[in-house]
């Protein structure tokens, strides 16, 4: 068979899928354009050129070249679809998404190319402005990962998601399928974000900013701590429809000793404040103490310390004993129950909420939980003082 061309004018599909409860309806219309020259047993290809409307609001440009009799077929074709209204789609959204479609555009560029083996290879680049699902819809084909939280990840300030979904396969093999492919890309690329939520909000490079580090025994956060602390604050900005959970966390076994000796410079902070204000001495930020400082107040802490069992000479004086077992002796006489852990947790939390409002992220968009006590010997032998952070959807 040879086909010297086809033109269409004005054309029309009307297009209806009973499967879907309620059922879809939308039509292709104001089809205009052509198809050259093409025959069977040729894999030579016919210029394609059709533009026209979606459901009458979208707008459709198709550019390329195949040959629909070719074995298998010769395709080679990109096309681009604006401004489609998402609303109209609600049934599709219920089905697999689990909620209506209340508003939102979608804008597609795609190219699928078949080579003459039968493979395929296609892109799709998709954008969707203003997605918002509705009502929540029961349906038994929807999916259980939290698609609106999915939404709110991939959305940027403005609102709009941008996202590349590339595709292969052979179209020889009877199972094959577009739409199945595409539906497992999606799917992929869902349980990928919500797996790891933080790293892609780092830009999916792998760093995991959902974990802040802290020095043990204090609220004092380490490593790159201020570093991850501005790149999440930047990344929930661009994307305000977030709302953020602050979980401070402390070990009350691997910390100890850490916490012991935190109180213990508190002390010696604290002596080092009364002995300035005693001299009269304006109040000045703390300068970092020197050996001998450091262990002047420690003497004078411990000497201001009722111990039981500290050392005493014949008569009852305590004795001058070395520095070490000095700071020995204070720290294990100290106090450190569950709510002394419980509150360097709480601290911690705190801390990583204030500095997140110091960079510009709304207060009311950050939620501080109740602190977490972790137990040595959990399984989680990386554990390390932290703050953990959490996503939700407003």
């Amino acid at each position: 068979m040879n086909v010297g061309g086809v033109q269409l004018v004005n054309g029309r599909v009307d297009y209806t899928d009973y499967l879907i409860k309620p059922s879809f309806s939308a039509a292709l219309s104001e089809l205009n354009g052509r198809l050259g020259t093409f025959s069977s047993g040729s894999r030579e290809m016919a210029t394609l050129e059709l533009h026209g409307r979606i459901a009458g609001t979208g707008l459709l440009d198709i550019q390329g070249s195949l040959n629909p009799m070719a074995d298998p077929l010769a395709l080679d074709v990109g096309a681009k679809a604006t401004e489609l209204e998402l609303a109209p789609l609600s049934p599709y959204a219920g089905k697999y998404a689990g909620y209506a479609i209340e508003r939102g555009k979608l804008s597609m560029d795609v190219h699928y190319l078949v080579q003459p083996d039968g493979r395929l290879e296609a892109k799709n680049h998709v954008i969707l402005n203003q997605l918002t699902f509705g009502d929540r819809i029961e349906s038994p084909s929807a999916t259980k990962l939290p698609v609106r939280l999915a939404v709110a990840l991939l959305s940027d300030r403005h609102g709009v998601i941008d996202v590349n979904l590339p595709i292969s396969g052979s179209i020889n093999d009877p199972k094959f399928s577009v739409g199945g492919i595409i539906v497992q890309v999606i799917v992929s690329l869902i349980t990928k974000i919500i797996t790891a939520p933080f790293s892609w909000l780092a830009g999916g490079g792998g760093e995991d900013l959902s974990t802040i580090a802290f020095r043990p025994g204090t609220s004092v956060t380490a490593g790159n701590a201020d570093a991850a602390l501005d790149k999440v604050a930047k990344a929930l900005q661009e994307r305000p429809s977030l709302q953020m959970t602050v979980t401070g966390a402390a070990d009350p076994a691997s910390e100890d000793e850490a916490i012991r000796q935190a109180l213990l410079e508190q002390r010696l902070n604290a002596q080092r404040r009364n002995e300035a204000l005693r001299a009269g001495a304006a109040a000045s930020a703390p300068e970092a103490m020197s050996p001998e400082e450091h262990e002047r107040l420690l003497r004078a802490v411990y000497r201001d310390t009722d111990l039981p069992d500290k050392p005493r000479n014949i008569i009852g004086i305590a004795k001058d004993i070395p520095a070490p077992e000095m700071e020995a002796m204070l720290k294990k006489h100290m106090l450190v129950s569950e709510d002394t852990v419980r509150q360097l947790a709480l601290q911690r939390g705190l801390a990583v909420r204030d500095a997140l409002v110091a960079k510009g992220l709304p207060s009311e968009r950050l939620f501080l939980a109740a602190p977490k006590l972790h137990a040595s010997g959990e399984g989680d032998a990386a554990w390390s003082p932290r703050v953990q952070l959490s996503l939700a959807v407003k």
